[in-house]
């Protein structure tokens, strides 16, 4: 069976022992390939956690990008999502869970992560769903376009910028700091659009790009900001 792409939207998370909430608009985009983006907006802005925070917007909880590799270990499924970009560090690292398939479709995923407060390791579980892929953006074109960029001579650059369907969101790390973009189709009277939902940074991200792009193929570089490259393109999913 040919892999499609994916989005998922998180519906809670749960500190372990803890009640689940959702504090944040969580998406994230996954290619057939398994390249990835997730962005985690919060609803409400936030207090700042420290006196001098090197990056803090009170509605940007966190933002990643890289590629996402699964096993089999004793019958569970251990995914693992390694972070070519991060927005909380210039040294991204990887995380993993165990993925679990509910009744009802869901995926339950459960892992350790470290206390941003006590830095203490803690146990979590962060409930997902799938959002059926016909219902984002049916007017926009069903493609999955992945641009990646890297460090340049003399410039410390990362990012990935992705679309699927009627999404598209992008993360980048450069001399501008982190720039966090989403774009999502909606629906009007007559017909739908693109609206930027949200927007992060100063930096710029080729997401607006990826609205027309029909006619990227594999390879093709873009330029936006710095030098893109087309890593991955699928249609007709």
């Amino acid at each position: 069976m040919t892999p499609i792409p994916s989005v998922s939207r998180r519906k809670h998370y749960r500190p372990v022992p803890g009640e689940p909430s959702e504090p944040t608009s969580t998406l994230v985009l996954t290619s057939p390939r398994n390249h990835y983006v997730d962005i985690r907006v919060f609803n409400e802005p936030q207090t700042c956690p420290t006196p001098d925070p090197i990056t803090f917007d009170g509605r940007l909880q966190w933002a990643f990008a890289g590629i996402k590799a699964s096993v089999q270990e004793d019958g569970r499924t251990i995914s693992t999502w390694h972070h070519w970009v991060d927005s909380l560090t210039e040294n991204p690292a990887s995380d993993s869970g165990e993925m679990i398939e509910l009744e009802d479709g869901d995926i339950l995923e459960k892992g350790e992560t470290r206390d941003d407060e006590t830095g203490l390791v803690q146990k979590y579980e962060e409930l997902w769903e799938e959002v059926p892929l016909g219902t984002i953006g049916e007017g926009s074109g069903r493609v999955c376009v992945v641009l990646r960029t890297e460090e340049e001579t003399g410039r410390v650059r990362e990012g990935m910028v992705m679309r699927i369907g009627g999404v598209v969101q992008g993360v980048l790390r450069d001399g501008m700091g982190v720039t966090v973009e989403r774009w999502e189709w909606v629906y009007g009277e007559r017909n739908g659009r693109f609206e930027r939902t949200v927007r992060f940074g100063e930096g710029r991200v080729p997401c607006d790009e990826l609205l027309t792009s029909g006619l990227m193929r594999e390879g093709e570089m873009v330029d936006c900001g710095g030098r893109w490259k087309v890593v991955e393109f699928a249609g007709g999913w």
